[in-house]
Order: C-alpha cells, then structure tokens, then sequence
C-alpha cells in the first residue's frame, strides 16, 4: 500500500513539471487557446481566431497566418521567421523579444502592440497600422514600413540601419538614441519627433516633415536634408530652426 502511494506521488509530480500546455498543442484554434512553446512550423493558420491566444516560446517559422485575428495575443518570445502575417489584426498583442525575421506584416493592425527587444531584420511592414506601438530596443536592420501609420511609436534605441520608411508616418514618436544609418526616410513624417542622440548617419530624409522635431545631440554625419521642413526644429547642436527652415537649420 504504501509503495502504492509512493509511485501516486512520484506520477503528481511528474505532472505538475509538465508545461501546463503541452497537452494544448492539438487543440483546434480558437479565441483564448493555450499553444505555449508549440511547434507550429508552416501552420496553416489563415483567418484563424486566436483573440487573446498563447502563443509564447512557439515556433511559427513560415507560417501562414495571414488576416489571422489576435488582438491581445501573446507572442512574446516566438520564433516566427519568414511568417505571413498580413493583413492580421495584431492590435495590443505582445510580440516581446519574439524573433519576425522576413515576416511579413503588410497591412496588418498594429496599434498598442507591445514588442520591445524583437527581432524584426527584413520584416514587411508597408501600409501597416501601428500607432503608439512599443519597439524599443528592437532589431529591426532592413525593415521596410514604407507608407505605414507609427505616429507616437516608441522606438528609443532601437537598430534601424537600413530602415526603408519612405511616406511613413513617425510623427511624435520616441527614436532616443535610435540607429538610423543609412536609413531611406525621404518624405516621412517626423513632426515633433524625440530623434536625441540617434544615428542619422548618412540617411536620406529628402522631403522629410521635421516639424518642431528634436536633433539634439543627434549624428547627422552625411544626412541628406534636401527640402525637408526643418521649422521650429532643435537642431543637433541645439540650435532652434526658424519657422519654415527647408533643406537646413536657418
């Protein structure tokens, strides 16, 4: 009887060690589902409803989860290179250290999504819809945002060398001691940006709107300005631009 109860005791542990979601993994998807630390590589996931589902620690590489529904998911911490996310509505997920190398997010919903120290080297996301979305810290070496809405995004040193962000809109967003070399800003919208101490070495913001935008401090090496708005800027000597300075600090 009591080796009875021994091998009862040793089986409970046994279960309580188990990762709480591991018998999830099947499940069918659904709002709320528990996928943590799933293999879901090359999942055809496209249009699933996955509101508030957990994902963390999966892996999604190559996935399709295109116009997918996960508002308020956790993705934190997933592996989804090369995923196809666009069109989804990823509104106030959380994508925290989740690693969206080549993934594509064309058009998706990005509002109030919370990704610091992702990993997003050669992500798409043009046309994306990702105010006040949180990115510092991120990778994001490549990435392309071009006419996408980042109006009062958080992107303080973030690694944005090669951004291509052409038409986008940055306006009041927090770029603090971001790395913006060689980066295409030409004609983005930056008014009343925080643009302290970051890198804007050798980058093209030809046409750029930089409105009551902050350089101070800034590292503007080779930066082309050529008829950007420049009005009521501080400049990166900390200079105050005059009202309708183009192309240069006047």
């Amino acid at each position: 009887m009591r080796r009875l109860l021994y091998r009862a005791a040793a089986l409970a542990m046994m279960g309580a060690s188990l990762p709480p979601a591991l018998a999830a993994c099947n499940d069918a998807p659904a709002p709320g589902v528990s996928w943590f630390s799933c293999e879901l590589t090359e999942a055809e996931l496209a249009g699933a409803r996955l509101e508030g589902a957990v994902l963390s620690r999966s892996v999604l590489d190559g996935a399709d989860l295109s116009e997918a529904r996960l508002r308020q998911a956790d993705l934190s911490n997933v592996s989804a290179v090369g995923a196809d996310l666009s069109g989804a509505n990823l509104s106030r997920a959380r994508l925290s250290a989740g690693d969206f190398t080549d993934a594509d997010l064309t058009g998706s919903d990005m509002r109030g999504v919370r990704a610091s120290r992702a990993t997003l080297d050669g992500a798409r996301l043009d046309r994306t819809l990702a105010t006040g979305i949180g990115l510092a810290s991120a990778q994001m070496r490549g990435a392309s945002l071009e006419d996408a809405d980042f109006a009062g995004a958080t992107l303080d040193r973030a690694d944005l060398r090669g951004l291509r962000a052409r038409g986008a809109d940055l306006s009041q967003g927090a770029l603090g001691s971001a790395d913006l070399e060689g980066a295409d800003l030409g004609r983005t919208r930056l008014r009343g940006a925080d643009l302290r101490d970051a890198s804007l070495v050798d980058a093209d913001l030809t046409g750029a709107d930089l409105e009551g935008a902050d350089l101070r401090g800034a590292d503007i090496s080779g930066a082309r300005f050529d008829e950007a708005a420049l009005g009521n800027a501080l400049w990166a000597d900390g200079r105050r631009c005059r009202p309708g300075s183009t192309g240069g600090c006047e």
